[in-house]
């Protein structure tokens, strides 16, 4: 089985400049997902929150006091698996700003993993077959297919499985 890249994606409080990471997912090279809910469990700082992104995502801040995992375990638990990695995520400015504020107020100490944008290995597949602009064309295709393969979105494990499922569906359509 070939080995998957490591996609991971949050959800957060809102979209505002104040908002902060609420859950987490990722994927192994083996396929499998972790996801994990962020407790707010005595961190202050964190207040921001937004009406409609909790419509969006479904998670209610009482949920994450009652089933969230402590942000410096969730942070542990990412360094001990990813260590060395590049992960990918499809909105990295996003990403990497509550990647950023999971870690530097939380935990102490910097990811040991670097955070690129999804097209990288999507674009990699394709790059010796195809010109890029027929790669690009071709990724694009993937995506749309995707989103009708994985109907939920807005949930960190959905998220990455549609990210998984894109890569699939590129490989799929290129020579090993």
């Amino acid at each position: 089985m070939r080995q998957l890249p490591v996609f991971i994606d949050f959800e957060a409080s809102s979209i505002g400049s104040g908002s902060y990471p609420i859950e987490v997912a990722r994927n192994l090279p083996n396929g499998s997902i972790e996801a994990h809910l962020i407790s707010l469990a005595g961190i202050d700082r964190w207040t921001d929150w937004s009406a409609e992104a909790e419509r969006i995502h479904g998670i209610s801040r009482s949920e994450l006091i009652e089933k969230g995992e402590s942000p410096a375990w969730v942070c542990r638990r990412m360094n001990d698996q990813l260590a060395g990695r590049i992960v990918y995520s499809d909105n990295p400015d996003y990403d990497s700003a509550w990647l950023s504020e999971l870690f530097m107020k939380t935990y102490a100490g910097d990811p040991s993993f670097s955070l690129h944008h999804v097209d990288e290995p999507l674009m990699d597949v394709l790059r010796s077959r195809i010109d890029p602009e027929e790669a690009a064309k071709t990724v694009g295709f993937a995506k749309d297919e995707a989103r009708l393969l994985v109907h939920v979105r807005h949930r960190a494990a959905k998220d990455v499985e549609y990210l998984m499922a894109v890569y699939e569906l590129v490989c799929s359509d290129s020579p090993a």
